[in-house]
Order: C-alpha cells, then sequence, then structure tokens
C-alpha cells in the first residue's frame, strides 16, 4: 500500500473499543448455558454461562487488613498487609474458576456460592470494573468502597462449583 493511500487523523486520539457478545450464538446451538443441572442462574438464553456473587460480610466492609485478619481469627504477623495479601493469593489458586472471568452488575437474585472470607476477598481485590483475573496482584484498597462483586462464570465451571449444580 502506498503511503499517499493512508488516511490519518492527528486531531483525535487513538482508541479501542472491545465489545464482548459473550457465546450465546454458540450456548444456542450446544445445548450450553441454559443447563437443567445450573437452574436459574443459567437459564437466561442470552447467557453462556451462571452469574455469582461474592458478597462481604458486614463485620468486614471497609475495614483494613488489621481488622480483617483479627476478624478472621487470623495471626497478624509482623506486617498485617502481607500477611492478608498472601492468604488472598493462596485461596485465589484454589478457587473453582477460571483465570478470569467478565465482572457483571450485582444484583440480589445471583447466588452466593462461596461463603468463605478468604474466597470473596480473592474475587474482589483481584477484579478491575470489567474483569475477575487470577493473575492480577490483589489490591486492598478496593475493599474501602466495593463490598460485592459478580462474575458470569462459563457452564463447565459452573457446573463444578457447589451450591449451583443440583
Amino acid at each position: 500500500m502506498e503511503a499517499g493511500q493512508l488516511l490519518h487523523n492527528m486531531s483525535a486520539p487513538p482508541r479501542s473499543v472491545v465489545k464482548y457478545n459473550g457465546l450465546s450464538t454458540e450456548a444456542l446451538t450446544t445445548g450450553f448455558g441454559s443447563s437443567e443441572k445450573t437452574g436459574g442462574p443459567c437459564s437466561d438464553h442470552d447467557v453462556f454461562g451462571c452469574f455469582i456473587t461474592f458478597r462481604l460480610p458486614v463485620n468486614l466492609r471497609r475495614c483494613g487488613a488489621k481488622t480483617i485478619l483479627k476478624r478472621l481469627d487470623m495471626e497478624l504477623g509482623s506486617t498485617p498487609e502481607v500477611t492478608l495479601l498472601h492468604l488472598i493469593e493462596a485461596r485465589a489458586k484454589e478457587l473453582r474458576l477460571p483465570d478470569a472471568c467478565v465482572v457483571v452488575p450485582t444484583k440480589i437474585d445471583h447466588p452466593c456460592p462461596w461463603t468463605d472470607p478468604l474466597a470473596i476477598l480473592a474475587v474482589i481485590t483481584k477484579s478491575s470494573a470489567n474483569i475477575w483475573l487470577r493473575s492480577k496482584a490483589p489490591r486492598l484498597y478496593v475493599l474501602r468502597k466495593v463490598s460485592a462483586i459478580s462474575l458470569l462464570v462459563p457452564p463447565i465451571f459452573a457446573d463444578q462449583i457447589e451450591g449451583l449444580s443440583s
């Protein structure tokens, strides 16, 4: 291609837009997404997977690392933040979730299969507004603002989560 054929617009900064429509077409053709095993949360025909929520208990909301560890009856260590980060990383490795999940708006009717605080802390602190990443470094400061996060979990993982399958 010749340089004269290229169109350049230097007045506007470059911008990328990423859109995700899920795998709803795939789900409808393969039968996934409305699994009878997983029931209600997976029955939406436009969704490939289940919505699940992670809600911090009231006594852990807007707390710092030292308070969280005390309320969980855990050893504080010399640096409570580092101790809590290590516990969160260890728990994140154990969660039966894919390495990445889309974050969706939280609704009251989304099931909460994990009730242990470290699992909830792992998901909240390793999530952005759009995605949860297992490999992301936990950010404790988000606990001051966020007390619940919902994820869209693919059916193959949802079927392995106790409390979602019947």
